[in-house]
């Protein structure tokens, strides 16, 4: 029995989709229980650049839209789909997660749960280290997944953009590995520094007064030390010293090494370094520039937020109806991004609202507010005229009638200006 057939008995002969979703249930949490793949970057500040490009995937928001028009297609029936992949996990979830998939293994596995008529109705993430890639028939990908095969159609895969070759994507941390390595040695070296104490340590001598202690002794006996003076809580209490046990201190710090005198620089070093590898600038992701917070937030979504969703983009346009596949495409918006000032924001929109860039609508629920009755209409610059085909057809004609008027009141016209004298005789 294949890995997702198990999931199908109860499928038929069930009433309002019930065995449909008891299956998608019992599949997510298989799913779920899956494990992130492992990585090999798990120092600090590559760990806050996938945990940041992932968060912020989470929290994005699309649509799909007509190519022709360029305008957002309301009700679409994978705008539900897309809001909550599956019965167990919200939207941030699964893209979190699939995000994290993304960098730590190179590659994101979607498994498409089809209803009886062909539509797709849940997606689940598929741990990626449980699948492995090949050709088949026409040269296309086969997806093998505890033994049993699953073609193009049942699975979505997203591979990254690091070193992709034809089957598999490659993670950033496998492509970058001598990079991330020196950021991890950096950590091990403070790690280790004070988990071994450098500096003053305090040693107890009981040689004079427990000569034949044993280990056992030994541990008893540092234990006692540790529960009555180590820790905050014993902070300032007073160590009581008796003739049989004497206090002193050793110093661990060793000679002075290169790496130790140069190990801020190194540390700000492998920042830059790791923030230039995910798109990040450096001064957003360590938080230390909140002047020019809008021209960051440009720059984070260019090089960082961009490029992988320009990918689960395209890869959510092949979830599409066939029919539909050359008319409609789907398009994250990254106004939930983006971080100004309000003065800031509201010059914008006002510019925005008074060309006929946004409508009022659009604008309110930029700021999360309701939307209100003709606020759909879009407006020209001139007097806010509504940019509408009744309003343009009523202003030529207007604009036409008028420029008749002119004609026959200018000096000699045929049919001239002699109106104007003889309302003034009469």
């Amino acid at each position: 029995m294949g890995f997702f057939d198990r999931f199908r008995r109860g499928e038929r002969g069930t009433a309002s989709g019930l065995g449909e979703r008891r299956t998608a249930d019992s599949l997510g949490a298989t799913f779920t229980a899956a494990g992130l793949g492992p990585g090999s970057g798990r120092d600090a500040t590559s760990w806050a650049a996938v945990d940041m490009i992932a968060s912020s995937m989470g929290n994005l928001t699309g649509a799909f839209h007509d190519r022709a028009t360029k305008q957002s297609v309301k009700d679409h029936p994978l705008d539900d789909l897309l809001a909550r992949p599956n019965q167990d996990e919200t939207r941030f979830q699964f893209l979190y997660a699939s995000v994290r998939d993304y960098f730590d293994n190179g590659n994101v596995y979607w498994y498409k749960w089809d209803n009886g008529d062909g539509e797709t109705v849940a997606l689940f993430r598929v741990d990626p280290n449980k699948v492995t890639v090949k050709r088949g028939a026409f040269n296309r990908k086969v997806f093998v997944l505890e033994g049993r095969e699953y073609g193009g159609d049942k699975i979505l895969h997203i591979p990254s953009r690091y070193g992709y070759d034809g089957l598999k994507g490659r993670s950033v941390f496998s492509e970058c590995a001598h990079i991330f390595r020196l950021s991890s040695e950096l950590d091990d070296f403070v790690n280790n520094s004070f988990n071994n104490g450098v500096g003053n340590r305090l040693v107890i001598d009981i040689t004079k007064g427990f000569p034949d202690a044993s280990d056992d002794d030994i541990r008893r006996i540092r234990e006692k030390f540790i529960q009555n003076y180590a820790g905050v809580r014993n902070a300032g209490k007073p160590i009581i010293k008796s003739n049989k046990v004497e206090y002193g201190t050793i110093d661990t710090k060793g000679p002075p090494s290169n790496q130790a005198n140069q190990l801020l620089e190194n540390r700000q070093h492998q920042e830059r370094e790791v923030a230039k590898l995910f798109g990040i600038p450096l001064s957003l992701l360590n938080g230390t520039e909140t002047a020019n917070i809008e021209s960051l937030y440009i720059l984070y979504i260019e090089g960082a937020i961009r490029p992988i969703a320009t990918q689960f983009e395209q890869s959510i346009n092949r979830l599409l109806p066939q029919r539909q596949r050359g008319r409609m495409y789907y398009e994250f918006s990254y106004n939930s991004l983006m971080k100004t000032s309000l003065t800031s924001r509201i010059n914008s929109y006002a510019r925005q609202l008074t060309n006929a860039v946004l409508s009022p609508n659009e604008i309110r629920r930029k700021e999360n507010l309701p939307e209100v009755e003709g606020g759909d209409t879009l407006f020209l610059p001139s007097n806010l005229m509504p940019l509408r085909p009744d309003v343009i057809d009523a202003y030529m004609a207007g604009a036409k009638l008028k420029l008749a008027e002119m004609n026959t009141d200018s000096p000699g016209t045929a049919g001239n200006h002699s109106s104007l004298g003889d309302d003034k005789g009469a």
